[in-house]
C-alpha cells in the first residue's frame, strides 16, 4: 500500500498518518484485496472491505452558545451528505435556537451537560445516531462544504480524519502570530512523543466512525478535547488522515479561546497520554492545581 505525501494539498493526496507500530498485511486470498491491520495485539484483527461504505449515515455535531448571528450561515451551507444535525446548546440566551429551527426544521437540539467545548462535544457524540460523526464550530470559521473531503477518506479506509490549516490547500485567515507559534510548539511536542508527522493539532474540524467512540475514551471538558481525540486515536492505532481546511475569521462575536490557559491544557493532555513516566510527571507539574483531574498515564480505556 502506498502512502501519499504529507505536503501534497490536493484532496486525493491528503496526508495520511500511520502510527509507527501499525503493520499492513495484504492477503491475496481475500475478496477484493481486503486489508488487515494488526496493531501490536492491542485490538482484534479487523477486515476493511475495499468498497466504500456508500450507505453510511452522517451525524454533524455543532456546539452553540449565543451564536444567533452565525448559525444561519453555517446551516445554510451544510451539504446534503449529512443526515442528522445535532445542535448542542450551552444555555444560549439569544435567538440561536429560534434561528436554527427556522433554517433547519429537522435539526435536533440537545442541552449541553457540563461546561466547556469538550463537554458540549461529548454530549453531542452520545446523542448521535449516524455511522459517521463530524464535528465543527458554529461561528462560521469552517466551511461546511469541506465535510465531503472528510467523508471521502472515511468511506475509503480511514478511521479518523482531521482538518489541517498548515498543508497545501489549507490556511487560516484568523490565527494570530502568537497562537501560530504556540500551535507549532504543541505540534512539535506531539510529533516527537508519538513519532507522528501531523501538520496541525489544535483544530476542531474532525470526523470519525462512531464505532470508535468508546476507543477514543474522551473526558476533556475544554478546548483540549481536540488534542485528546488525536492522542487517543493515535494510541488506539486508528488510521488517521489530514485534509486541507481553510479557517476563516469568526463571522460575528468573540471567541472563548484563551491562548495561554488553553495551550497549557492541550500540552498537559498530550503529555498525559504518552506511555512515559517523565511525560506523566510533566503533565502533573503543569496542572497548577487546576480543577481538571489527571488520569494515570497509559493507553485509553477499551
Amino acid at each position: 500500500m502506498t502512502e501519499t505525501s504529507a505536503q501534497n494539498g490536493s484532496l486525493k493526496n491528503a496526508s495520511p498518518v500511520r502510527p509507527a507500530n501499525t503493520t499492513v498485511e495484504l492477503r491475496v486470498d481475500d475478496p477484493a484485496g481486503a486489508v488487515h491491520e494488526n496493531i501490536d495485539g492491542r485490538r482484534p484483527q479487523r477486515t476493511r472491505a475495499a468498497d466504500p461504505e456508500s450507505a453510511a449515515t452522517v451525524s454533524l455535531i455543532i456546539p452553540v452558545r449565543n451564536e444567533a448571528r452565525n448559525i444561519a450561515w453555517v446551516l445554510e451551507h451544510i451539504v446534503d451528505d449529512v443526515h442528522e444535525i445535532i445542535l448542542v446548546d450551552g444555555n444560549s440566551t439569544d435567538a440561536t435556537l429560534i434561528t436554527a429551527s427556522r433554517c433547519r426544521p429537522d435539526i435536533k437540539v440537545v442541552a449541553q451537560e457540563g461546561t466547556g467545548k469538550g463537554s458540549a462535544l461529548r454530549t453531542g457524540f452520545l446523542a448521535a445516531t449516524g455511522d459517521i460523526i463530524v464535528m465543527m464550530d458554529a461561528d462560521g470559521s469552517m466551511a461546511p462544504q469541506e465535510i465531503r473531503h472528510y467523508l471521502h477518506f472515511l468511506t475509503n479506509g480511514y478511521d479518523f480524519v482531521k482538518g489541517s490549516r498548515f498543508i497545501v490547500g489549507g490556511g487560516s485567515l484568523d490565527i494570530t502570530a502568537f497562537r501560530r507559534l504556540g500551535n507549532r510548539f504543541l505540534l512539535r511536542v506531539f510529533n516527537s512523543l508519538y513519532d507522528a508527522e501531523l501538520t496541525d493539532l489544535c483544530y476542531g474540524f474532525c470526523a470519525f466512525h462512531r464505532r470508535y467512540l468508546d476507543l477514543l475514551s474522551l473526558s476533556a471538558s475544554g478546548f483540549e478535547i481536540e488534542a485528546e481525540m488525536v492522542v487517543n486515536a493515535m494510541q488506539g492505532g486508528l488510521r488517521i488522515a489530514e485534509v486541507p481546511s481553510l479557517e476563516m475569521p469568526r463571522r460575528s462575536g468573540k471567541s472563548n479561546l484563551h491562548a495561554i490557559r488553553d495551550g497549557v491544557r492541550v500540552l498537559r493532555t498530550v503529555l498525559r497520554g504518552h506511555d512515559s513516566g517523565l511525560a506523566a510527571r510533566l503533565a502533573q507539574a503543569l496542572s497548577f492545581g487546576n480543577d481538571v483531574q489527571l488520569a494515570p498515564a497509559g493507553p485509553p480505556a477499551r
